[in-house]
């Protein structure tokens, strides 16, 4: 049997995820978490003050481990612009939740969101964190200005989509390298405009100086 002293924040914050995808936020109470991990209500006041200082832990756990800690993953001078879209997509797609709940864990924390002030700031920051990210790696990437803004936003419409599609067998696997080779083609009008500021720029190296007039003695 678990004590107070064998458990660690985090096993009350996995098991507190369990019962928030199982069953929702109003499940997220002590007497179902101690019955959960088999301990008394003494040893959840051991790592936590209340009930809500365990679910500002959970929340702020979630944004590290699903954004922080992969974007941090993703500093490597060897990724190419498309190789890192790709492995962004995959590993926010497949962070692990087999100890959080199961895929639908992310599901589940924006539904609570919906009702939950405080939640949803913290899904608000890890959403513009995430799409700042992508945003910054669009223009690296050689797309500018609100171009680079609305292809990330694609993108990211998309993944939150795909959480939420999480689990559904009739979908097909989707071609991530084939999306994000059409997220990273640069519009026609968008390849015109790069095309004529390198001709205007060449042209305007190529012009020479004008040679200063002579007086007339």
């Amino acid at each position: 049997m678990a004590t107070k002293q064998t458990l660690t924040p985090e096993d009350w914050i996995k098991a507190a995820f369990k019962l928030l995808t199982s069953a929702g936020p109003k499940a997220i109470r002590v007497d179902y978490l101690c019955k959960e991990l088999g301990v008394t209500k003494g040893s959840f006041y051991w790592h936590f003050e209340d009930l809500a200082a365990l679910r500002a832990a959970m929340v702020e756990h979630w944004r590290r481990i699903a954004t922080s800690d992969v974007i941090a993953s993703m500093v490597s001078p060897e990724l190419t612009p498309r190789d890192l879209f790709i492995r962004f997509i995959e590993d926010i797609l497949h962070v692990p939740t087999r100890d959080y709940g199961g895929p639908m864990t992310e599901v589940a924390i924006r539904h609570w969101a919906a009702g939950d002030e405080a939640v949803q700031t913290v899904v608000r920051d890890a959403d513009t964190e995430r799409l700042a990210f992508l945003t910054l790696q669009m223009r690296g990437a050689g797309l500018t200005g609100p171009e680079a803004r609305s292809r990330a936003t694609l993108i990211y419409a998309t993944l939150v989509g795909l959480k939420q599609l999480t689990g559904e067998p009739a979908l097909p696997r989707m071609d991530i390298p084939g999306f994000v080779d059409a997220m990273l083609r640069p519009s026609p009008a968008s390849a015109a405009a790069v095309q004529a500021a390198l001709i205007a720029s060449a042209t305007t190296e190529r012009v020479p100086e004008p040679e200063p007039e002579l007086e007339i003695q």
